[in-house]
């Protein structure tokens, strides 16, 4: 028997949904957002998984990967995308969205996007820090700068404080 599965991926807990070919739910429920955890539900609900579907979020990357990596075949739609047709469901739960997942992946009705290697994610995590220090820092001077003004001070223009400028 060939299965299809809908995965809910939140920050606690996944929501999922296993179809079969002919679109009845063969099971359902909560577990661990954890890759061990959810390998070990698919393997005691599925024989053969088809597609595993899940949407894009923060908790997508990893886990996908962590997925693929113990020989499942995983793919992430893009979330905005999905929401299109999540959207269409009356109550909307945790479980209905695993569900409507399920679906999907039961008729290829998605378009996949890339999941990143650990390697680019690890480097674009480290660009984004550094830019929301560099902000907070910039934040921070134009803040002092506006408070030490109110007092007739002022900075210059261009002050270079890694070196030690003058005020």
């Amino acid at each position: 028997m060939v299965e299809y599965v809908g995965l809910d991926v939140s920050k606690e807990e996944t929501a999922y949904c296993v179809k079969g070919s002919d679109g009845k739910i063969l099971a359902t429920g909560k577990v661990a957002t954890d890759p061990d955890a959810l390998f070990a539900v698919l393997k005691e609900h599925c024989v053969c998984p088809e597609r595993i579907v899940l949407e894009t979020g923060t908790q997508s990357s990893w886990l996908a990967r962590a997925l693929r990596e113990r020989g499942l075949p995983v793919e992430c739609l893009d979330a905005r995308r999905a929401q299109a047709v999540l959207r269409l469901r009356h109550n909307k739960t945790d479980a209905n969205d695993a569900e409507a997942l399920a679906g999907l992946a039961r008729l290829g009705f998605f378009r996949s996007v890339a999941i990143e290697s650990e390697a680019a994610q690890s480097d674009r995590v480290l660009v984004q820090a550094r830019a929301q220090l560099l902000s907070a820092r910039r934040g921070q001077e134009n803040a002092l700068r506006g408070l030490l003004a109110s007092m007739g001070l002022r900075f210059a223009k261009g002050v270079d404080n890694t070196s030690g400028g003058k005020f």
